[in-house]
């Protein structure tokens, strides 16, 4: 009992830490953070004892997850041929393996070992703890990675991270249980993490694309280590099969329609509203869904318009427009703003033309953006 409580202490604690990292990410380092965490792994390995009982069966899965994460790898270089190359923004060398490579590695091990100590003491609670810190985790070492500059990138990103995520860390929870072992999920990670610091060249996919992959991946892992487990039989209904295969095909559909509206790869794109310019027509934190402008459509004064303005997608009111030069031109403004927008729109400068808003479901996504401190 004393032991179960210093566990659910522990746990709270971690909690506190990941969520603190979140908010002051731009104060707490990647090298900290690191540090942090391998100071609480520690701490978490003398207060709490676990068996030192290991299956045979864990080296085989150490070599599969090795296996699946060149494979991972090779299968985004692959598509890279198709989607194009870029050269690594972060070239190898001492300054890159002191201020990333290392930092990730040290997050990624003492992750997995917490993860191993408090998910063999066999508490339910424990279960989801460890699940919510692993994705907030997920989070802090994904934001570190990718270059974010809009409210959408950030919503693109939380879609992309939390879902793949949410796979992922329930197959390393299965691995654990099963096999009692951290050092292939360990490996898996490293490869799937920090190829791009290490490779000089990274495959152009788009964020939807490789959200899929990784989505689907942990199920494949998953079937291929149920298929060459013969150290102990599953007797599973072909109706519970069945059932299981539906809910993933579905589950995996509706994943990626809404990363393919994020990342406007339909007719139709979505957007955050992140300020207040359009306050009482469209308020902040809602979600707009748009249809994407094309040359024949025509747009009139009247419209909500979503343009591009100095980086940003900004929606706002068509107010006026004229005809110079036999160019079109717009004037925009947004409804809770005293003066017109600055300059004028030409066909260019138009994403879309705004259909439905969806309120109050944006403001997770603002949240977020608080948190890992993103801007508007």
């Amino acid at each position: 009992m004393k032991n179960e409580k210093r566990l659910i202490i522990l746990e709270i604690i971690l909690v506190i830490i990941t969520l603190i990292a979140m908010i002051f990410n731009k104060n707490i380092t990647r090298q900290i953070f690191a540090v942090i965490l391998l100071i609480y792994m520690i701490i978490n390995k003398i207060l709490i004892k676990t068996d030192k009982i290991s299956y045979a069966s864990s080296r085989k899965i150490t070599i599969l997850l090795t296996i699946m994460g060149i494979i991972y790898v090779s299968l985004l270089y692959f598509l890279g041929i198709y989607a194009g190359y870029y050269y690594s923004i972060v070239k190898l060398s001492i300054w890159s393996i002191i201020n990333y490579i290392i930092p990730y590695v040290v997050v990624i091990i003492s992750s997995e070992i917490i993860r191993k100590n408090i998910l063999l003491k066999e508490n339910k609670i424990s279960k989801y703890l460890v699940l919510l810190v692993m994705v907030m985790i997920d989070v802090i070492l994904s934001t570190n990675i990718y270059n974010l500059e809009t409210v959408n990138d950030y919503f693109t990103l939380i879609s992309f991270i939390i879902v793949s995520s949410i796979a992922n860390n329930i197959l390393y929870g299965y691995i654990i249980k099963k096999y009692r072992s951290a050092k292939g999920i360990i490996i898996y990670r490293i490869i799937t993490t920090l190829y791009m610091y290490v490779i000089p060249i990274t495959p152009n996919i788009y964020i939807f694309l490789e959200s899929v992959i990784k989505m689907v991946m942990p199920y494949i892992i998953y079937v291929i280590i149920e298929f060459f487990d013969n150290k102990k039989e599953q007797i599973i209904s072909v109706k519970e099969k069945k059932k299981n295969t539906i809910i993933l095909i579905i589950s995996c559909i509706i994943i990626v329609l809404i990363i393919m509206l994020v990342s406007c790869q339909f007719k139709y794109g979505v957007l955050v509203v992140g300020s207040g310019s359009m306050t009482g027509t469209i308020n902040k934190g809602d979600i707009i869904l748009y249809k994407r402008y094309e040359e024949e459509e025509q747009v009139k004064k009247g419209d909500i318009i979503v343009f591009n303005g100095e980086g940003i997608k900004v929606i706002h009111r068509i107010i006026d427009e004229r005809m110079i030069g036999g160019t079109k031109i717009y004037y925009t403004q947004g409804d809770a703003n005293v003066n017109k927008d600055e300059g004028y729109r030409v066909y260019e400068d138009i994403v879309g033309k705004v259909q439905i808003r969806i309120p109050y479901l944006g403001y997770f996504t603002l949240w977020i953006n608080d948190l890992i401190g993103g801007n508007d």
